[in-house]
């Protein structure tokens, strides 16, 4: 009996040193890997020279030692490695441990691209796009993208949809656009979630539905598209599509404001200056419209101006309260256009309907 189970035991396939090392990788368990791999490596088995590459170049349960994962990845590329191939176009792209070499980055791209896998097909269309190490060709780029995106990578259906959008050599088509930013969005490729959400909000190449747009804002919010964030806190504020919260109005405004985005600063700003679901700050008011102001925002503009004329937030200064008027009522801001009429200034619109404050907005 007991020598059948020794020759079921012995007859049953064991793991190969290959894969013990990949499960010792996988578990983080890099000093044991290391020694399986290195073993692996003296028979120049390409897998395991990319591992054992990777775990010096990046100082993974070793010293990092860049020049030795350098030639290991070298070793298994030649081999026709496919990922030490998009390793090496990878760090000679961005310049990791070596000199940027966009020549290089696509030399080692374009021989993976030669396996037929998508993402090496990808990354030669954009270099092809953008003139990256190479002669820029729009043609050849978008023949190579609608390769990669047929095979399912995500940058290459992003990039055909960012096309079709512009109509750049192919055909201006928002049902084809929508299509591509879809199927990238559903891969979660975030770049892609602005544009699907803003393509349900405004019924572009899809039927209009404020519910999808929001969860596809939301998406964005959450990855950080500062659009995406401004225009979450506008829909709480209004509640429209959601339940009116102003906290949560106040907490998207204010990290969109962080990024720079200019209504979001407008509309955190209002928050400040009324103390709505904040302390009234006419300081933090002023600071807030001076930046959406320097980025041309007509409202930011008034209201900045307005500050400087009667010292709210900020001291009082006719020549900064003239030079914001001007340029507000220049963009034809209504209420600076009520404000103007007291004096004369050239290049000024006729004087219009006057509103004395702007609604919050979204985009």
């Amino acid at each position: 009996m007991l020598s059948s189970v020794k020759k079921i035991f012995a007859q049953a396939p064991q793991p190969s040193s290959l894969d013990q090392a990949l499960t010792a990788y996988n578990r983080e368990e890099y000093e044991q890997a290391i020694s399986l791999f290195e073993s692996l490596a003296r028979d120049r088995t390409p897998k395991a020279l990319y591992y054992l590459g990777t775990c010096y170049y990046w100082g993974l349960g070793t010293e990092k030692n860049q020049e030795k994962g350098l030639r290991l990845f070298i070793a298994a590329a030649e081999q026709g490695y496919y990922q030490a191939q998009m390793e090496l176009g990878y760090i000679y792209r961005h310049g990791h441990g070596v000199d940027a070499d966009s020549k290089t980055s696509l030399q080692w791209y374009d021989r993976a691209r030669v396996t037929g896998q998508p993402d090496a097909i990808a990354e030669v269309a954009r270099c092809y796009e953008y003139g990256d190490g190479i002669e820029q060709s729009i043609p050849r780029a978008l023949e190579l993208y609608s390769l990669a995106a047929e095979g399912g990578n995500a940058m290459a259906q992003f990039a055909l949809g960012c096309f079709h959008t512009k109509g750049v050599d192919v055909d201006y088509d928002l049902a084809t656009a929508f299509y591509w930013f879809k199927r990238a969005a559903d891969q979660h490729y975030e770049e892609a979630y602005i544009h699907v959400a803003a393509c349900y909000a405004r019924g572009e190449g899809v039927e209009s539905d404020l519910n999808r747009a929001i969860i596809w804002y939301a998406k964005a919010a959450e990855y950080g598209d500062p659009v995406a964030q401004n225009n979450m806190g506008y829909y709480y504020t209004t509640g429209t599509g959601v339940v009116k919260d102003e906290g949560k109005a106040t907490f998207w405004y204010y990290h969109a404001a962080r990024q720079g985005h200019a209504i979001a600063q407008y509309n955190l700003a209002e928050r400040y200056r009324t103390g709505n679901s904040v302390g009234q700050d006419l300081a933090e008011a002023a600071f807030l419209y001076l930046e959406a102001a320097k980025q041309g925002d007509k409202d930011a503009q008034f209201r900045i101006a307005m500050c400087y004329k009667y010292g709210e937030g900020v001291e009082k200064d006719t020549k900064q309260f003239v030079y914001w008027i001007e340029k507000a009522a220049r963009q034809g801001q209504r209420a600076a256009l009520n404000e103007i009429s007291t004096y004369k200034s050239p290049e000024i619109p006729p004087k219009s309907a006057v509103r004395d404050s702007s609604p919050l907005r979204a985009e």
